[in-house]
């Protein structure tokens, strides 16, 4: 499990760092986030991490008059894919996290293979 803390996820060299060197496959976000400008764009973000990393991505917030959003996403994100939010309320997120989806996505998107990593 590697962790990365709120507006981390902005950033993709820090889960692909995660994922890629230390061999994370879930990647932890808490975060504080309120509703601001940028509300829009966390699940975007939250979803092309997981994918580009082939790793489960967690993202946790605060719930009531701030955001909230705590989502589970998988490794690969489609119509049979979807996200798993609590949306605005509290709750508890409850998912399975599954070793052999992450060598299924990993062997048919091979992405971090494919990186050149001159410079790096």
């Amino acid at each position: 499990v590697g962790v990365i803390t709120c507006a981390d996820m902005r950033n993709p060299s820090l889960s692909r760092e995660l994922a890629g060197r230390h061999g994370a496959d879930v990647i932890l976000q808490p975060a504080a986030f309120s509703r601001d400008v940028s509300f829009r764009t966390w699940r975007s973000f939250r979803e092309t991490r997981a994918v580009e990393n082939s790793v489960y991505f967690v993202g946790v917030n605060y719930a009531g008059e701030y955001y909230g959003d705590t989502t589970l996403v998988e490794p690969w994100v489609d119509e049979h894919h979807e996200p798993t939010s609590l949306g605005m309320g509290e709750g508890v997120l409850v998912g399975t996290l599954q070793g052999n989806v992450l060598d299924t996505i990993r062997k048919s998107f091979p992405y971090y293979q494919q990186l050149q990593r001159e410079g790096w």
